[in-house]
């Protein structure tokens, strides 16, 4: 075998992709992988490639170390984080030591371009991406949580009686009666209140969202914040709006000609996923008027569900959607203390100074537009 370790060439797209259907099953055409790698807000993502020349011309690719460019901000002052995604080995070559070795050669070359290292899928994909990580000194982080709210009776009924134990199930009157209480309870909850007096809310297309405004905002809040993604328009421009698989909406919040918050969602399969929310001054009123009027929304389009996914010790966003009515549905049927496998990895270098400790999960403002930006039916890996 003879192997080739180098960076990303122009046309590589074409070995990437076969090897990313091999491994995914999922087709990509190169404007996708172009949005994604090539044209992003900061230049082309960085990818190193391994190449075995004896093999089957398109199926010569065998490893891949690769990074999005993510803006972040630590209490107002910004960092360029590395994403790790679509990291992959060729199935041919798992287990033989082939990987870790090319991931920690060229990770030591991405410390010249980023100061923060994250991954999101970790220990999910059978713990690979995390042991890897580990090793070249990421820290395995938090994990993830789904904030809920339930639109649809009939769905959530489904649900519920899903995740019963099998003695309940088996028991069909009892079955019965406590689906139906237990579905009454959390739409009762869950039921949006009026809107809030003093605020405007309006809904924006991807074409005509206030980008600039949005920018401005999060500027004069980012301290805030502590560490988070920084919501610059460049990166909403890429992110969002020039995203080719997924079609966001932009849902802001007015105080007469003032923008005092905004929550950017999608939605697929009957579900809303909410991709971000923030607020001026993290006003409690803002972020309730914001969740008030996508869930009536929501029930008008004839969703089933809202659902925002969050890390688990970010603790004043889950404050803000309990607020919001929104709960975490995996812990109203959890008997005992369940210990959930790490996704989030974080690598922070030396460069990034700070007062505040930035392994305290509470600094961290986490939604998904930390995340990749596929459907969020596609298979992620890390």
């Amino acid at each position: 075998m003879t192997k080739l370790s180098r960076k990303y060439q122009q046309g590589d797209e074409k070995y990437i992709n076969y090897l990313y259907h091999l491994i995914t099953g999922t087709e990509r055409t190169a404007t996708e992988y172009a949005w994604e790698w090539i044209n992003t807000w900061h230049g082309p993502g960085s990818v190193w490639l391994v190449f075995d020349d004896t093999r089957e011309p398109d199926d010569q690719l065998i490893a891949q170390y690769s990074i999005i460019p993510t803006p972040f901000s630590f209490w107002g002052k910004p960092y360029l984080a590395g994403k790790t995604e679509n990291c992959m080995s060729h199935p041919a070559f798992r287990g033989k030591g082939l990987y870790f070795f090319h991931e920690q050669k060229y990770f030591e070359q991405a410390k010249e371009r980023f100061q923060l290292f994250f991954t999101t899928t970790g220990d999910v994909a059978k713990g690979a991406p995390g042991k890897v990580r580990q090793k070249l000194g990421y820290r395995a982080f938090d994990h993830w949580i789904t904030m809920s709210c339930w639109l649809s009776a009939s769905e959530l009924e489904l649900e519920i009686e899903s995740k019963l134990p099998g003695m309940v199930k088996r028991l069909s009157w009892i079955n019965r009666v406590l689906v139906k209480t237990v579905t009454r309870g959390i739409l009762i909850y869950s039921h949006p209140g009026s809107l809030i007096a003093g605020y405007n809310l309006r809904l924006f297309s991807e074409a005509e969202a206030p980008l600039k405004q949005i920018e401005t905002m999060w500027q004069s809040n980012a301290q805030q914040y502590g560490i988070s993604v920084d919501r610059t328009a460049e990166y909403l421009q890429w992110r969002i709006n020039d995203n080719p698989y997924v079609t966001h909406h932009y849902l802001c919040c007015y105080q007469e000609t003032s923008l005092q918050g905004v929550l950017i969602y999608t939605a697929q399969d009957r579900t809303i996923y909410i991709v971000d929310i923030f607020a001026d001054e993290q006003k409690k009123s803002v972020f309730k008027a914001l969740l008030n009027e996508l869930q009536h929304l929501g029930a008008k389009q004839n969703h089933a569900q809202i659902k925002c996914y969050t890390s688990s010790r970010n603790l004043f966003l889950i404050k803000m959607m309990k607020a919001g009515n929104f709960l975490n549905f995996a812990n109203l049927f959890s008997i005992r203390k369940t210990t959930h496998p790490k996704q989030l990895f974080i690598y922070v270098s030396e460069s990034i100074q700070t007062e505040h400790d930035p392994w305290d999960g509470q600094h961290w403002y986490i939604t998904d537009l930390i995340k990749e930006g596929r459907p969020y039916t596609a298979r992620p890996i890390g």
